[in-house]
Formats: structure tokens, C-alpha cells, sequence
């Protein structure tokens, strides 16, 4: 179960970062008109798009997921926090750490920055670091935020509501999407779980925008099954994303860069 666990941990942080999913069976009847619907979506998107221009920000993830056969059961968590400022530019600077855990075991604490042209990565075992143009930093860092926003294109069940200073939108949506991005995720890492069975059960959501109209978190709840050589499995999932601040400037404390080994950034980022 462990060896197991290990595997499809990479599943569950790539649906926890993609678009939702529909419980089994018949889609779920959406209790808004079409016209309700393309206002509510074009309120997510906006948020999307208006959060992803900013230059500085402070945001966190986190992730609970279980995965069960039979009477075994094993529980897999992970939380990070980011932060960003001045991207794209020379000066940008930028940190994450992240703490995860398997089965309630001691946690694995990594931390990565970037500063002055080098990425840097503080691993358990090793400090290494590597040249990096702020352009491709600022890729890199684009390619790690968008994979978790969740698509509401991908929604068949949505509703929207007002909250104090801000909107919540609730989802449910089409179990074919998660199904889809996780063999495209798996097929570009090229993992050998890329043809891992898997059926989504269940799945529901929310987003809240904040009264600026920026992107203030995102819940996701997913339930699935798999199945690996042949082993069925049930996996539960909970993710959480929330900008912090969003629109105000965020200063990056960075640690110290002493001791780390330079590394080719090509094989570096190729494995």
C-alpha cells in the first residue's frame, strides 16, 4: 500500500490542480439559465485573469488526500507557501516552502527561491542551485499557478452568491475533465502512470472573488477511484488555494545562499 501510495501521490497533486470533476452517472442539471451561467463564468474568469497579472503576491496550497483498499487505509498531506514579487523583472525574487507528509510520518520540508539569476532548491539531502533568466522564472512560476486553476468551462452545476464584500461561486462539474488532464499531465511528465485506470466519483467546488474582483481561494473536493496492475483503489482528495493580500505588495524574506552546488539548468529542468 505505501509503494502504492507513493505512486499515485503524483495523481492527487495533479487533480488537485486541475479542473472538477461530476459525480457518476447522469450529468448534474445546472439550476441557472444559460444566460446565469455565462455571467457567473465570466466572473471566474475575470478573477483568474486579473489575479494572474499581478506582479506581487502571496498566496498558499495545501492538499489532504486517503487512499483505500479494503482495510488498509493511507493519508498523504502537503501545504506550501508562496511568495512573489517584481515578476518578470531584474530584481524579481521569489520563495516557496512546502512541508508534506505520507501516513503520518515525519514531514519533508523543501524550500525554493530564486534571486539575483539563480534558482535555488534546499532539498533534505542536497542545496543546488542553477542560472535562470528572470523571463524563464517567470515562466516556470506561470506554469506552477496555472495548473491549479480550475476551468469553469469544465462546470456543468454552478451557483453564485453574495458574501459580505465578496461573491462565492459553487460547482459541480463533468468527471470526463479530470479524467482527460490527468493522462495529459501524466503523458508530459512522462510518468508510467499515464495509463492508470481511473473513474471519478464525485467532485465539488467553490471560488470566492473578493469585492476588487481578484481570485481570493479555491476549494476542491474529489472522489475516485483507480486501479494499477490490476489493484483497485479509492481516493479521496481535499485542496485548498487562497491569495492572501491579493493587489497589495508582498515582500520575500529569502534565506541565506551560501553552500549550494551549481548544477546545468537544462538536465536540471529536462529531469
Amino acid at each position: 500500500m505505501k509503494k502504492i501510495m507513493l505512486a499515485v501521490w503524483g495523481i492527487a497533486i495533479a487533480a488537485a490542480i486541475t479542473a472538477c470533476g461530476n459525480s457518476a452517472g447522469e450529468p448534474a442539471k445546472s439550476s441557472v439559465t444559460q444566460a446565469e451561467r455565462e455571467e457567473i463564468v465570466a466572473v471566474w474568469k475575470a478573477a483568474n485573469e486579473k489575479t494572474a497579472a499581478l506582479t506581487s503576491v502571496a498566496l498558499s496550497t495545501s492538499m489532504d488526500s486517503s487512499v483505500r483498499s479494503g482495510e488498509e487505509s493511507i493519508q498523504a498531506s502537503m501545504y506550501t507557501e508562496i511568495f512573489l514579487n517584481e515578476a518578470g523583472q531584474e530584481d524579481m525574487t521569489c520563495l516557496w516552502n512546502t512541508d508534506a507528509s505520507l501516513d503520518k510520518g515525519s514531514p519533508i520540508e523543501t524550500t525554493t527561491f530564486y534571486a539575483d539569476g539563480y534558482y535555488y532548491m534546499d532539498l533534505p539531502e542536497q542545496k543546488i542551485k542553477c542560472t535562470l533568466s528572470p523571463e524563464q522564472m517567470e515562466e516556470q512560476f506561470e506554469k506552477m499557478i496555472s495548473v491549479w486553476k480550475l476551468d469553469p468551462d469544465g462546470t456543468e452545476k454552478i451557483s453564485i452568491e453574495e458574501e459580505a464584500d465578496s461573491q462565492i461561486i459553487t460547482f459541480e462539474g463533468e468527471a470526463g475533465k479530470i479524467e482527460e488532464y490527468l493522462k495529459r499531465s501524466m503523458e508530459y511528465s512522462k510518468s508510467p502512470m499515464a495509463d492508470m485506470k481511473m473513474k471519478v466519483k464525485k467532485s465539488e467546488g467553490e471560488v470566492m472573488v473578493d469585492s476588487q474582483g481578484y481570485m481570493k481561494s479555491q476549494i476542491l473536493k474529489v472522489e475516485l477511484t483507480l486501479e494499477m496492475d490490476g489493484f483497485p483503489m479509492d481516493m479521496s482528495m481535499n485542496m485548498k488555494l487562497v491569495y492572501h493580500w491579493p493587489g497589495e505588495s508582498v515582500a520575500v524574506e529569502l534565506p541565506p545562499t551560501d553552500g549550494y552546488i551549481e548544477v546545468d539548468t537544462e538536465s536540471l529542468f529536462n529531469t
